[in-house]
């Protein structure tokens, strides 16, 4: 009784870690965190009513989107789809501690006053890369769902994470800036621990466009091709009864493992609207005159996953091993890099009309044993509907990547994945 008495005494002075919240389970996959609407740290309570009194914060507008982790951090970005988002890029710990944690501002508030272009403006992705450095592609646009607003140049941000200081701030060519252009991904290419020889790859998703930055160089260069392009027949999407057609190009990407022999990664990569994966060499599109020499330089990945295939991001483990976010399907999906890419070597590791309702982001982390991480938001309800105030819209799902692909045709180990099938047949025509 005594003890009882004294818990709250002792978990305020920090002594006493409370537990871990009840933890949800779809499959391997864990629900680290789950928000009915998302809120932030502010400076003060009086500081979070005059916001809100203001329309500086509107609970209802703020919608995460991207995430990424490393050591004991988690980054989330809020895209400024409608106004009233107050911080677009904001932190949480990995420790947890309660279900639906606040989150704090990154680096800090100062970082996220509206309309100077020296701070950040409009988040969709970040990427940690080995050498303890976070990069943050900065869209630049505002009102993205009503009128859409180029109020700052398209930026890369690249912080130190054991100092959270800046270290470089490059905003792209105003060439690079279409009209109606959307850059919303970030794929950062090491060699060997090489922190200086860094490429960053940054996705147009509406202008269908790769741009490669050399941080070496302190330059870039932009990259078509009629691969980046959506495809007609992969535009009509359907979420749960919800229909609507979007026309995304390029999109996704993960990076095969360096590998020390070949010393060349491949870079996958798909349009959003599109049930098809693709390739290229990095060796090919780091080269910033010689790229466009190169015949059949991006390639097409042997089969098509089918309809409501599309994909959304997607991550390469250390082993090679891609997992994916299926968003019309409510899935994450794998594949094993050594075998062909067809529909029978695509697994389903977790499916839920509840968790996994719109996967969006996915990252794998760099721990030694690595963990896949996903981010679920419903974002179509959010965008052309409205979200239930009273249930868990968006989440954090986290399993080991071994785990998650044991005994499916992803798992290296597995022999028999002829009986493996997770799609129907008779879909080729997409």
């Amino acid at each position: 009784g005594q003890i009882s008495n004294l818990l709250p005494f002792f978990l305020q002075l920090g002594l006493l870690e409370p537990p871990p919240p009840p933890t949800e389970r779809t499959g391997h996959f864990t629900t680290w965190y789950k928000w009915k609407m998302l809120d932030y740290v502010y400076p003060s309570d009086e500081d979070r009513i005059a916001a809100i009194a203001s329309e500086d914060f509107i609970p209802e507008n703020n919608l995460p989107l991207g995430l990424e982790v490393y050591q004991d951090r988690i980054f989330v970005t809020m895209p400024k789809w409608k106004p009233g988002v107050p911080a677009t890029l904001a932190v949480i710990p990995k420790t947890r501690r309660e279900l639906s944690p606040k989150l704090v501002p990154y680096p800090n508030w100062d970082y996220h006053r509206t309309g100077s272009c020296e701070g950040i403006t409009s988040v969709f992705r970040v990427q940690v890369d080995t050498c303890g450095r976070l990069w943050v592609l900065d869209s630049g646009q505002v009102d993205i769902t009503i009128q859409p607003r180029q109020i700052c140049p398209v930026q890369i941000f690249l912080f130190d994470l054991k100092t959270d200081k800046l270290l470089l701030r490059y905003p792209l060519p105003d060439d690079f800036i279409k009209q109606d252009c959307l850059y919303s991904n970030i794929a950062i290419g090491i060699r060997d621990n090489d922190c200086l020889d860094v490429h960053a790859y940054l996705t147009d998703v509406w202008r269908y466009g790769l741009v490669v930055f050399s941080l070496k160089r302190r330059t870039s260069w932009r990259i078509t091709d009629h691969l980046f392009y959506p495809e007609p027949l992969a535009a009509a999407y359907n979420a749960h009864g919800l229909e609507f057609e979007w026309v995304d190009g390029i999109f996704g990407m993960a990076l095969s493992p360096y590998n020390k022999k070949a010393k060349d990664r491949v870079l996958y990569f798909h349009p959003m609207s599109s049930f098809r994966e693709f390739f290229v060499k990095t060796s090919i599109i780091c080269n910033e005159t010689g790229w466009s020499d190169v015949k059949d330089a991006f390639k097409v990945m042997g089969q098509s996953r089918g309809k409501f295939g599309h994909v959304s991001a997607s991550g390469m483990d250390r082993n090679g091993v891609m997992f994916f976010n299926m968003v019309t399907r409510d899935s994450i999906g794998c594949w094993d890099s050594r075998k062909p890419y067809k529909r029978d070597n695509i697994g389903i590791i977790a499916r839920s009309t509840k968790t996994l309702v719109f996967p969006n982001d996915l990252k794998i982390d760099l721990e030694e044993k690595q963990s896949v991480w996903v981010l679920s938001n419903r974002l179509p309800f959010f965008l052309y509907r409205e979200l239930n105030k009273s249930d868990y819209n968006f989440r954090i799902l986290t399993a080991y990547a071994e785990d998650a692909i044991k005994d499916t045709v992803c798992d290296p180990h597995y022999r028999n994945h002829d009986t493996f099938r997770s799609f129907p047949d008779g879909e080729d025509c997409y």
